[in-house]
């Protein structure tokens, strides 16, 4: 999935509205993806995967035994133009762009010019970091490139550059947006990814050269791997070759925005080129006859070495820049991206020598792209033996230690960590003499095979995608590399978690009965003006104000949804989320004094009860959101 700049990310707000309704979801229904023997069975459906996905356009690159074996383009680059999609059609390829910063780290490195392993205090001291666990574990230049730093997101005011030139000082985004360098955990024990770390690595190529981190890059990297379009910038060449960015069904073009990190995710590039980079991954840092970077080096960026989960015996995870999973029953090197309108992947192989390029001008169906990867690891590994790391025995009483419920600890994004806590942990427990995992509210429990006496791997994936181990304080934690996994999860005791859920949705549905009672008053305070021996509401206020502080949370997730496609901007929708969440809290307050100071004798006993119980609920909901620091959000503001 795309791991920059992510437009839904308001979605997830749209829960916070409430934050209260975590039901059991429906699995979906998985169509079965047909299994291609052939390159014109691959490309059918490949077709067929865009036809049925809405997609405007892709663009695909396949290498088999270290050589290009099809490039080209399914649908249109550009629907006004009317230009079909190809091999040289440009894309705007998000968080790939971090692999080119990490080779080019290396490649200072290997010139010594830069210590990866060094601390960044030391290296730029410029930079506004907090870290409270600097004597101990200080935040290194490595932990930057496997998103183990405890770095959060981007904040919403970082992720478009709108007013700043395009080329705005790398330095000057970090000390005007500082809250994600400020360290939640101690570096080097949690994966969790963070663009503004990359922003800060490329920052770094600039202090180490003296130059642009574009330029460097340019003249060192893409110049010898004959990248000669794609770049950072915004050139008079790859904006004549660059695909239009597109979203929802139907199609709607999405404007070309700036951003401030630019070294997390502004590279454009074609399929063409970018099978240029999966060649080079393939001959182990070789460009032609040049060694550009040591096969050492490509090896190092393909597996993690600072995360528990390393330390502690996993195998597979976040490299640099470079995320080494199991898919398709076999072990693949690459990254994906996304930003507006764009989502893209790659992949290799390189014990198999093969690997492909996937690149959408469609954000309408991130599982379009997980359907496009799937169908072309196929094919290209369908020759290959899929080996399974063996399986071992541990007994019940062995298998049981690691029981329990996980609750995510390493959150993304600190302001949505709530949104995991509420629904996002992963129950473990021993069945049958087994060991299988489930979500918190997830259908089915997936077995987890031992194949060490704290490693675990799925039935279809080749060797250990799970560890458990015991944490600096003792508490038993759960990490799970993949798309899928939780990245870190601690074992708890979940009574407080269901104890708030259980809070909130009681106060869901108090809340919800406001609608109804409030027509049946508002009818009676009708009728009474055309029936005078109907007897009028006193105290109308005491209804009436816990049904505005219900009424306010539609009208801040509705605000959500227009805000979308404007994230960080002060307009009239993010100013009503601040003042909406702000008159939500006031309201409810308002509205339990009221109910609760209002004469006995002067209302009607169960509509004191009402609105009390009404006003409670939302005092409830109101000090939940607080805590989680929704109330008088200010998305514009860094």
């Amino acid at each position: 999935m795309p791991r920059i700049l992510l437009p839904a990310i308001t979605s997830c707000f749209l829960a916070a509205g409430f934050a209260v309704s975590a039901a059991p979801q429906a699995e979906q229904k998985k169509e079965e993806l047909p299994h291609p023997n052939t390159l014109e069975e691959l490309q059918k459906a490949m077709k067929d995967v865009v036809e049925r996905n809405h997609l405007t356009g892709a663009g695909v690159a396949l290498v088999s035994n270290g050589q290009l074996l099809w490039c080209g383009g399914i649908g249109k680059a550009d629907l006004a133009a009317n230009r079909d999609a190809a091999c040289d059609t440009e894309f705007r390829v998000g968080s790939i762009s971090k692999t080119f910063v990490a080779l080019a780290l290396l490649k200072l490195e290997e010139d010594g010019r830069i210590n990866l392993y060094a601390r960044l205090q030391d290296v730029a001291p410029e930079i506004p970091l907090k870290n409270r666990w600097s004597s101990s574990n200080p935040v290194r230049i490595v932990n930057l490139l496997e998103h183990s730093a405890g770095f959060d997101d981007m904040e919403f005011s970082e992720v478009y550059n709108r007013h700043d030139r395009a080329d705005y000082p790398l330095l000057d985004v970090f000390k005007r947006f500082q809250e994600p360098e400020d360290v939640r955990w101690p570096p080097g024990t949690r994966f969790s990814y963070s663009n503004p770390g990359y922003g800060i690595a490329g920052y770094l190529i600039e202090k180490a050269t003296g130059q642009p981190f574009d330029a460097y890059i340019q003249q060192n990297l893409l110049a010898p791997l004959e990248i000669t379009v794609g770049d950072f910038r915004l050139t008079e060449a790859n904006r004549a070759a660059l695909a239009q960015g597109y979203e929802g069904n139907p199609p709607r073009a999405i404007p070309y925005k700036n951003i401030y990190l630019r070294p997390a995710g502004d590279m454009k590039a074609s399929p063409g080129e970018l099978a240029k980079l999966v060649q080079f991954f393939l001959r182990r840092g070789r460009a032609g006859d040049v060694q550009l970077v040591k096969p050492e080096s490509i090896a190092r960026m393909e597996y993690p070495e600072t995360l528990s989960s390393a330390k502690n015996g996993l195998r597979l995870g976040y490299g640099l820049a470079n995320y080494t999973e199991s898919e398709g029953g076999v072990i693949t090197h690459g990254h994906d991206g996304g930003i507006d309108g764009f989502i893209s992947s790659y992949r290799y192989m390189p014990e198999q020598n093969w690997g492909y390029v996937v690149l959408l001008n469609s954000t309408v169906s991130g599982k379009a792209l997980e359907d496009m990867n799937h169908l072309a690891i196929e094919f290209l590994s369908k020759n290959f033996p899929k080996p399974q790391q063996p399986v071992i025995s541990l007994t019940a009483n062995e298998l049981k230690k690691f029981s329990g419920y996980y609750a995510p600890r390493a959150p993304r994004n600190q302001l949505l960590a709530f949104l995991e806590e509420l629904t996002g942990g992963t129950w473990i427990r021993v069945a049958d003499g087994k060991l299988e995992c489930s979500q918190l509210f997830g259908k089915g429990h997936e077995p987890l095979l031992p194949v060490g006496k704290n490693l675990f791997r799925g039935e279809k994936e080749p060797e250990a995608t799970a560890v458990f181990f015991p944490d600096a304080s003792g508490r038993m934690v759960y990490f799970r590399s993949g798309e899928n996994g939780e990245p870190y999860g601690e074992r708890v005791f979940p009574i407080w978690l269901f104890t708030r859920l259980l809070l909130l949705a009681a106060s869901a549905v108090v809340m919800a009965t406001s609608l109804p009672y409030a027509l049946f008053w508002g009818l009676w305070l009708l009728l009474g003006k055309f029936i005078k021996r109907l007897s009028g509401l006193k105290h109308v206020r005491v209804r009436a104000v816990p049904l505005f502080a219900v009424l306010s949370l539609p009208a801040v997730v509705f605000a959500f949804t227009k805000a979308t496609n404007e994230i960080g901007v002060f307009n009239f929708w993010s100013f009503l989320i601040f003042v909406g969440t702000i008159a939500f809290t006031l309201l409810s307050l308002a509205g339990l004094a009221l109910a609760v100071s209002v004469p006995r004798a002067e209302i009607h006993n169960w509509a004191r009860i009402h609105s009390l119980l009404v006003s409670l609920a939302c005092c409830v909901v109101a000090l939940f959101l607080s805590a989680w620091h929704l109330i008088g959000l200010r998305l514009w503001a860094p």
